[in-house]
């Protein structure tokens, strides 16, 4: 099964960009928790209000940070 995450990697891209140095920086310019944050980072599923206002303080497309990733199934 396919989920999408966070693509880190644009995520830092995007920081540097606009000059944005910390995560902190970036949770209180962009208007959301840094543990919020950090769980997209962490593989948490980033379909949520906070992550489109994280792109929207970006200035991205949602799109162009998330890919998908492998997930395994759970057992019952």
């Amino acid at each position: 099964m396919k989920n999408l995450i966070l693509n880190e990697k644009e995520l830092r891209k995007k920081m540097i960009d606009l000059d944005i140095k910390t995560i902190s920086e970036l949770a209180t310019k962009a208007g959301v928790s840094k543990p919020t944050i950090y769980e997209y980072i962490n593989g948490k599923s980033p379909l949520s209000a906070a992550f489109i206002r994280l792109c929207d303080y970006l200035n991205v497309d949602p799109h162009e940070i998330l890919i998908e990733a492998e997930t395994t199934p759970t057992e019952d």
